[in-house]
C-alpha cells in the first residue's frame, strides 16, 4: 500500500513542473518570540484540501522540500490514517506522537470564485459602397456594439501552521502565515507554496 501511494504521488508530482511559475504570494507571516531554529526535528506535514491528488501533490512537495534541507519529514498520507478518522484532536495527537513526531506542518487550503460582468462597447465604424448619383464610391459610418461577457477569478489562500506536539500542556503554535493566488492552477500553486514558505520560515530562523 506504502509502495503504491508513494508511486502514484511521485508521478503527480512530476506534473507540477509541467506548469511553470504561479502568482502565489505571501500575505502574512508570525514566529512566536524566542521560538529556536527546531533543527533536528521530525515533522509531520499535513495538507487539508478538497482534491485528494491536490493534497497528495502538496505534501510530498514540501516533504521533498524539508528532506532537502536536512530535515526527518514524511506526510500524514504515508502514515497515518485521515486526520477525521480521529475522535478528537487528542487521540490524533498521540499517534503523531507515537511514530517519534516532534512538529507538525499543516496547510489549510480553500479557495473562492468571483464573476465580474464586463459590459460591452459601442463605436462608429466606417463601411464602404457604391450609392449617389453617378456610383461614387464612398463611406458612411455604421454603429457597431461588442457584447459584455463574464470574467471569472480564482482566488486561493493558503493557511500554513507549525506546531510543537510535544509541550504537556497541549499545541504550542512556532509559526503561521496566509498566501494567496489568482491562478487556478492549484497543482503547480501547491508545489510553489513549499518554496515561498520555507524560505520565509528560514528568514524568521524556525527552519
Amino acid at each position: 500500500m506504502k509502495n503504491q501511494y508513494s508511486i502514484f504521488v511521485t508521478f503527480l508530482l512530476a506534473t507540477v513542473f509541467m506548469y511553470g511559475c504561479s502568482s502565489l504570494q505571501l500575505v502574512s507571516s508570525w514566529k512566536q518570540a524566542s521560538t529556536p531554529r527546531q533543527t533536528g526535528k521530525k515533522i509531520l506535514v499535513v495538507f487539508h484540501t478538497k482534491r485528494l491528488p491536490n493534497k497528495m501533490i502538496g505534501e510530498e512537495a514540501m516533504v521533498q522540500t524539508l528532506r532537502n534541507m536536512g530535515y526527518q519529514a514524511d506526510p500524514i498520507g504515508d502514515r497515518l490514517a485521515s486526520p477525521t478518522s480521529y475522535a478528537d484532536e487528542q487521540s490524533l495527537n498521540r499517534a503523531v506522537a507515537t511514530l517519534g513526531y516532534d512538529l507538525v506542518l499543516s496547510v489549510v487550503s480553500t479557495s473562492e470564485k468571483t464573476s465580474t460582468y464586463i459590459p460591452g462597447t459601442t463605436y462608429y465604424a466606417p463601411v464602404g459602397g457604391y450609392g449617389g448619383y453617378y456610383h461614387f464610391y464612398h463611406y458612411y459610418y455604421s454603429l457597431r456594439q461588442t457584447p459584455g461577457y463574464i470574467e471569472t477569478d480564482y482566488r486561493v489562500f493558503y493557511e500554513t501552521s507549525l506546531y510543537d506536539i510535544t509541550r504537556s500542556a497541549g499545541n504550542q503554535l512556532l509559526y503561521t502565515s496566509t498566501s494567496e493566488s489568482y491562478d487556478s492552477n492549484t497543482t503547480a500553486l501547491d508545489g510553489d507554496l513549499c518554496k515561498v514558505i520555507t524560505k520565509d520560515m528560514m528568514k524568521k530562523g524556525i527552519l
